[in-house]
């Protein structure tokens, strides 16, 4: 006898529903080849973005310095041209924001790219941005916020309407990540979400390693950049919260998976055809 869906019980039939939706929304990461789900439409996601960009660029000082921003959208255009097949989607933006203390870039889906004044100073040469900028871009490669979305729209009950938010979440040099529906909240769910973006933070240093290597910059100076980033936060005695509660993976962590991954980096570089730049970041 053939039953009605409607007569299944709710407990029956959301869960059927979510093994429907994920199996449906699989796709693979680039590099790393993780299975992940993305219930978004890439066109949808991208529209919003780029809308939400042309706000971010409201909220900050564009720079005006002609070296710098020449410097970033070189970076930009060599690495968009790696991924191109990666993201066939993307209509790339590379902008830099007049911030001279802030060590800060982001990524927004689409192909959205911002980077701070402060970050641009800090990098001794072009191959150590690079590693900066492959990593944002790696984030957007691997669909990330599309990840996080779907996981909102997983662990909300009613499918709770997710948005991307323009608020905090521009911190640290990292991804920038949507708000996800108010149902998804609490103690758990936040500790989980910090997991997740420590995960994907490790998983776009994986990838973006490899981006910036076939693009022609040497990923040794990724672990230099990382280095430096240690030694100047130990010197300003900063205190941060315990590795179980950051939303990035510690420097040693981070360093650590460098290390393994920079013998298979290296011979992506060495084999690809444009050499090494090491151009003096002025």
């Amino acid at each position: 006898m053939i039953r009605r869906l409607s007569s299944y019980s709710p407990l029956v039939i959301l869960p059927l529903a979510t093994i429907v939706l994920t199996l449906s929304g699989c796709y693979n990461v680039p590099v790393t080849g993780r299975n992940s789900v993305s219930l978004v439409d890439d066109k949808d996601i991208n529209a919003k973005a780029a809308a939400e960009f042309e706000q971010v660029k409201k909220m900050h000082k564009l720079s005006r310095n002609p070296a710098q921003i020449k410097i970033v959208n070189h970076i930009g255009s060599r690495l968009s041209k790696t991924v191109f097949w990666d993201v066939p989607l993307a209509e790339w933006e590379f902008v830099v924001f007049q911030a001279p203390t802030t060590l800060n870039a982001f990524a927004m889906p689409g192909g959205k790219v911002a980077v701070f004044s402060g970050l641009i100073d800090f990098c001794e040469n072009e191959d150590q941005l690079a590693s900066v900028i492959a990593h944002e871009i790696a984030h957007v490669a691997a669909r990330h916020t599309h990840e996080r979305f779907s996981q909102g729209m997983l662990l909300s009950p009613l499918g709770a309407a997710t948005s991307i938010g323009v608020g905090g979440a521009i911190s640290g040099v990292g991804v920038y990540m949507p708000s996800v529906g108010s149902a998804v909240g609490g103690v758990t769910t936040a500790a989980t979400q910090l997991a997740f973006d420590r995960g994907k933070e490790l998983e776009a240093d994986h990838i973006g390693l490899m981006y910036m290597a076939k693009a022609g910059y040497d990923p040794r100076e990724a672990m230099k950049l990382l280095e430096k980033m240690e030694e100047r936060e130990a010197s300003s005695g900063a205190v941060g919260p315990p590795g179980w509660m950051a939303n990035h993976p510690g420097f040693p962590q981070r360093q650590i998976q460098l290390m393994e991954l920079m013998p298979e980096a290296i011979k992506i570089y060495e084999n690809g055809e444009t050499g090494a730049t090491h151009t003096i970041i002025e």
